[in-house]
């Protein structure tokens, strides 16, 4: 789980900006959505800014961070610059600095990475004294890596050795694709950026989706209740089986004659729809899709494919495997726009099925529904966010700093300005006509 996040020279975000998932303990509305534990988390935050604002960059700090630590192949010296803050007279030599404290298999860690053109200037990791002293796992600098244990000579030359042929990735990543460090600890970490950190963009899709659902019942009836209880008109999602022996259009004859090994799977993608998938079932090819069981006239039930569903299905067939990660596991799910394509109504019961769980996970995700803004049914104060811009530089702050009571309308301040975070509007003139 995450606890903080700092961002400093990343896009548009240029001083330290520090973003937390602390709960203020004056606070005493919704607490079940507090994960109590040695230190108490908040389970979800929103975060609210214009356009421009920088909400999106702090989801792409966070997927730079994950990419970095988990894709040794990730940076690139010549495209570097591009994300580092560029309205600055004279050019940006300084690095990119990324810094999370986050929870997992029982540690609380600290990971930190400093990014310059042409080096990693620093990457580290740390027990989290939480307050306390701090307890180095790995300091590594250039190509030197100095560890909370003496190494073996052979084991030191060949880190460095790593290092050297591959100066732009991350310690974490070649450990993994070149297990040298034998530890559990180091293991945890990489874990939780691998498995428990989970980036959802406006364009994200998951291309073993239609397997991960015909392979985990317990999804695919957590899907079935979120769309029965969303009143979307779908009344249940199957998955359709089809033998290669049985007749087929000539685009999914030509996934059929693909080979495909035991343990693969072949995906046919249309705009970010998952049309079929091919599989081996003993030893014979079976073309799996969805199947959208929907209401009609005078209680008529059909049954529809996805290329007939709206953007709002699919995106919901994105979002709701995020939301039951989060729910029934500990993942930290972070997702950019929730209401892309969605209707504001459907967001709010997301929302709420999700803050009125007993969710072990977190979920952080930037959106512009000020329906959200109701500190009476859905989000406390201290899960509020918000960016606005300034010189160009994101200043990200929490609701939790303007102490409002517990009976304010948070939506009739936000939209009044009360709070920042909302676009100044210059049309006005420009539509205004006057008489001569």
């Amino acid at each position: 789980m995450l606890l903080r996040f700092i961002i400093q020279n990343f896009r548009s975000f240029y001083s330290p900006v520090q973003f937390d998932m602390f709960p203020n303990p004056r606070r005493t509305s919704f607490p079940e959505h507090i994960i109590e534990g040695k230190v108490p988390l908040l389970k979800q935050a929103a975060i609210y800014g214009a356009n421009g604002s920088g909400k999106s960059n702090f989801i792409k700090a966070l997927s730079f961070l994950k990419r970095f630590v988990t894709d040794k192949n990730f940076i690139k010296k010549d495209q570097l610059d591009k994300s580092k803050f560029r309205l600055i007279q004279g050019g940006n030599k300084e690095p990119i600095s990324l810094i999370v404290e986050f929870f997992n298999a029982e540690q609380y860690y600290i990971y930190e990475i400093a990014i310059n053109s042409e080096s990693i200037e620093k990457e580290a990791l740390y027990l989290s004294g939480i307050g306390e002293d701090n307890v180095l796992l790995f300091l590594r600098t250039g190509n030197q890596v100095k560890m909370r244990t003496e190494q073996a000579e052979d084991v030191r030359f060949a880190i460095e050795k790593l290092l050297e042929t591959n100066p732009m990735s991350s310690l974490f990543a070649l450990n993994k694709e070149f297990p040298i460090l034998k530890d559990k600890e180091i293991e945890g970490a990489f874990d939780w950026f691998f498995h428990e950190l989970e980036i959802v963009k406006p364009d994200s899709f998951i291309p073993i989706l239609i397997e991960l659902m015909a392979s985990n019942q317990p999804l695919m009836e957590f899907v079935n209740n979120v769309f029965e209880k969303l009143d979307t008109g779908i009344t249940r999602l199957k998955i359709n089986k089809k033998a290669e022996d049985q007749s087929f259009d000539d685009e999914v004859k030509s996934l059929l004659n693909k080979e495909i090994g035991k343990d693969q799977l072949l995906t046919r993608m249309r705009k970010n729809r998952n049309m079929c998938s091919l599989s081996l079932e003993n030893g014979k090819k079976i073309l799996k899709e969805f199947l959208f069981e929907q209401s009609g006239k005078d209680g008529y039930a059909g049954e529809m494919d996805i290329a007939v569903q709206s953007d709002g299905t699919v995106r919901l067939l994105t979002l709701i495997p995020a939301f039951y990660s989060a729910m029934k596991g500990h993942k930290t799910v972070c997702v950019d726009e929730i209401d892309n394509s969605i209707h504001p109504l459907l967001i709010r019961e997301l929302i709420a099925l999700f803050s009125g769980s007993p969710a072990s996970g977190q979920l952080i995700f930037t959106t512009h529904e000020v329906c959200l803004l109701d500190q009476k049914k859905l989000l406390r104060p201290d899960e509020v966010w918000f960016t606005e811009k300034h010189e160009g530089e994101t200043c990200m702050y929490s609701l939790n700093d303007f102490k409002e009571h517990n009976t304010i309308s948070i939506e009739n301040g936000y939209l009044g300005g009360r709070y920042g975070g909302i676009p100044f509007l210059g049309l006005a003139e420009l539509l205004t006509t006057k008489d001569d």
